[in-house]
């Protein structure tokens, strides 16, 4: 019984791990970032605690947007991906755009 109680779980860890590939190939990640990866004491305008709040993915659950507003270079992007890297990882589809390419998107399907 071990042995196919073994075999069972490989599998569906195998099955867990395709899913996540494809969620991520899926995504359109353009790099892939993660929370780990991101400088706090670089970006001093967001609270680490807050930034750290959304890690939880409590505002999806809640069915709440979340904005990211600053100037350049102050890793709004980077915390984009992380966010939606955290989504792929508890199993959640997501799709990464930005906002330009949002808006060329609507601007085009208005047409």
């Amino acid at each position: 019984m071990d042995f196919l109680e073994h075999l069972l779980h490989e599998e569906k860890l195998a099955r867990h791990q395709r899913k996540q590939a494809m969620y991520t190939r899926m995504a359109a990640f353009p790099a892939v970032k993660t929370f780990e990866e991101y400088d706090f004491t670089f970006a001093t305008g967001a609270p680490q605690k807050q930034i750290q709040s959304l890690r939880s993915l409590i505002f999806i659950e809640r069915n709440e947007n979340i904005v990211l507003l600053g100037p350049s270079g102050v890793g709004k992007t980077h915390l984009a991906i992380a966010m939606g890297y955290e989504a792929v990882r508890a199993g959640i589809k997501v799709r990464f755009t930005t906002a330009a390419d949002l808006l060329l998107q609507l601007s085009t399907a208005q047409r």
